[in-house]
């Protein structure tokens, strides 16, 4: 398998050159540049499974593939530079993403071919080479070696995320979604960008493997109770661990960042479904997993990761009650999603946290395809109050969509429902010890109970009760370009949870916890770099209510009772011929979720009422004070020069004239003052 890896570039390459080919000859091409971006991932997907089967034979791949700089400058711990280089590290992380990145462009690629031409689009070319940079920029940021070159990659997804929320930019709003999207991210992502360099200034590296890494070097660095930069280091590490992380609070979409994913909705489905599921959104948490082994040096870090996590995972879903667009009604379950993998990873359970990154690729790029199949059947109408009666007139379109549902929901055996449950089980053993886990382990809990209301509401809506509009009664055809992808990501919804049974595994004594074993090194491991913290930071030795077993049990069961509560609740209220609505029920909250909280309101009060005043005075200042001392002192100068000019006239007996004045006055001077005529 070793030879494998030599093939690893080729993995973001093949959708890097798609994106040229569709981008230059995609108005030439069948289908305008789908099939070359269908073929690019396709690939992109063989050589990632390539890759996955050499990493679980024992083996990783971490090369340097180009030097940009050498020695760039010296750090705060004493080594001699900085070495800036663009490399590949495929491990059991980086592994199971390429597969997870790879696979769902390709789906989503495949749809496009139903979704785009049942739109009747313009612009395709644009579209799918989109797509393809779209996918280069993930992969190449999911196998950086690097922090800066993590960092690069990125920025490029945001970039690609700007023109593709946009692709309608004929229209007023996608373009404003698009801007919002690009400058809520890019404020995170400033704080990214300080954090970068304070960790290359800091440690000298920002390699994420091997013993010269910055984890190895800020491990060090703590044991030896060293001061960096007037800190001590582990409270540094805080520091540069909390500056990073607000470019993750920004791509991840989680409180206060969040704002700009509902927008997001203007663009394509398809490429909602691909941001959502495994690259924009996903890009963030995935850092956080990346870097655990640096976060896990700071317990006040994880602790802030666990409880922003915890509370953006119901305040998400607060608001995702009371949304009538199913596309509204997804994002918002996205956000509270991330909030769970969030808490996961905050509170010590990084397999849970990327177990559950995984799934969540799997059930949301199905659900938002789901969504983009009853646009398509809906006659491009999103609003599920037009809908109803599409059960029987779609079947594989609600089957494999109720599987995303019931995968979302947490219902058992779902695959939603095993990773959800172990990251609620590692944040009540730890929050049993940490009050502050202890809270964002009590709103992750009463999140399940919103989440099975907010996604069978929409089940009911859409597929359930009577056509509520002509397009209910008669609605279009969809193909089998539609309908493979669904099929496959309803079985993954299904089958996915599979791989780590954790609960089950306490329960039972069973070894049925692979992916656990994958993710803690069992698979392969670089040297210096470790990322479990499942033994370390959990304690699952400990039983809390008389054994483990019967702890779990417990946990799970709350878990389940909240979920069904929540469905019960939906099927109870719109599970009929005729829904009506229940918001207005609701009172002031109700008007206060159905306007998130007022977050929009409060953000343009934030740029108008601060940003704006201070900019203003800021200018003020830089015009009066700056800009007039300047100016001040070049005024001057100009007034002096303007009079000592006239005396440079050329004319030689001028000249004479002026010295023989200059003379006779030196004369008086000295006369006067010298005493020469006393």
């Amino acid at each position: 398998m070793e030879g494998a890896f030599s093939y690893a570039p080729a993995i973001a390459a093949f959708p890097l050159v798609a994106f040229v080919v569709a981008l230059t000859f995609g108005k030439w091409l069948p289908k305008k540049g789908a099939i070359p971006g269908i073929a690019a991932t396709a690939g992109s997907l063989l050589f990632s499974l390539w890759m996955l089967a050499a990493v679980a034979s024992g083996e990783v791949y971490h090369e340097t593939l180009y030097e940009w700089t050498a020695g760039a400058a010296a750090s705060e711990v004493g080594t001699e530079g900085i070495d800036f280089t663009f490399g590949i590290l495929i491990d059991p992380l980086a592994a199971l993403m390429l597969v997870i990145v790879s696979l769902v462009a390709f789906l989503v690629h495949v749809f496009s071919l139903g979704y785009m031409n049942a739109e009747g689009e313009t612009g395709l070319p644009r579209y799918y080479a989109g797509l393809g940079l779209f996918t280069f920029s993930m992969l190449a940021f999911v196998y950086a070696d690097n922090l800066l070159m993590a960092f690069i990659f990125f920025e490029l997804v945001g970039l690609c995320s700007y023109l593709l929320i946009g692709f309608w930019f004929r229209t007023r709003s996608a373009p404003s979604a698009a801007k919002k999207a690009f400058l809520v991210t890019r404020f995170g992502d400033y704080f990214f960008l300080i954090g970068v360099v304070a960790i290359a200034a800091t440690f000298g590296t920002v390699a994420f493997a091997g013993d010269d890494s910055f984890v190895a070097a800020a491990e060090t660095a703590i044991n030896d109770g060293d001061t960096l930069f007037g800190f001590d280091a582990q409270t540094w590490v805080t520091i540069t661990g909390l500056l990073v992380l607000g470019g993750v609070l920004g791509k991840s979409a989680q409180f206060p960042f969040h704002t700009w994913l509902p927008d997001a909705m203007e663009g394509p489905t398809t490429v909602s479904a691909l941001i959502h599921a495994a690259t924009m959104v996903a890009a963030g948490v995935y850092l956080v997993a990346r870097m655990f082994g640096y976060y896990a040096l700071s317990p006040t870090t994880l602790a802030i990761i666990a409880f922003v996590g915890g509370f953006t995972a119901l305040f998400a879903a607060t608001m995702g009650v009371v949304k009538d667009d199913i596309k509204q009604v997804l994002a918002y379950s996205t956000i509270s999603q991330y909030g769970y993998m969030m808490l996961g990873l905050g509170v010590g359970g990084y397999v849970a946290g990327v177990f559950h990154l995984m799934n969540h690729a799997f059930f949301k790029a199905l659900l938002f395809l789901g969504a983009g199949a009853v646009i398509i059947l809906m006659h491009h109408e999103q609003d599920m109050w037009k809908m109803g009666g599409l059960k029987d007139k779609a079947p594989v379109t609600y089957y494999t969509f109720l599987a995303g549902a019931l995968a979302l929901a947490g219902i058992i055996p779902f695959s939603g429902f095993w990773s959800k449950d172990e990251i609620l089980y590692d944040a009540m053993i730890v929050g049993l010890e940490e009050p502050v886990i202890l809270a964002a382990y009590a709103m992750g809990l009463a999140a399940v109970f919103f989440t099975g209301f907010y996604t069978f509401r929409m089940v009911f809506l859409t597929f359930h009760g009577e056509p509520r509009s002509e397009a209910a009664e008669d609605p279009h055809s969809i193909g089998w370009a539609v309908k493979a992808p669904l099929i496959t990501l309803g079985v993954l919804a299904l089958v996915a949870g599979v791989a780590n049974l954790a609960p089950v595994a306490k329960i039972v004594g069973a070894d049925i916890t692979f992916l656990e074993h994958w993710l803690d090194g069992e698979y392969g491991a670089v040297e210096g770099l470790t990322y479990s913290a499942y033994g370390e930071l959990v304690a699952y030795e400990t039983g809390v209510i008389g054994s483990e077993q019967l702890t779990v049990l417990i946990a799970a069961g709350l878990s389940l009772l909240l979920a069904f509560s929540g469905a019960g609740l939906a099927w109870k209220l719109y599970n009929v011929p005729e829904p009506v609505p229940y918001k207005d029920r609701l009172g002031t909250v109700g008007d206060a979720a159905e306007a998130n909280y007022y977050q929009d309101e409060y953000q343009v009060w934030l740029a108008n009422g601060l940003t704006r005043p201070v900019a203003r005075a800021a200018d003020r200042f830089d015009q009066t004070v700056i800009d007039g001392t300047v100016n001040g002192v070049s005024t001057a100068s100009l007034f002096g020069s303007s009079w000592m000019k006239r005396l440079q006239t050329g004319i030689v007996t001028n000249y004479a004239a002026l010295l023989v004045a200059g003379f006779i006055g030196l004369l008086l001077v000295l006369g006067l003052y010298g005493g020469w005529f006393l």
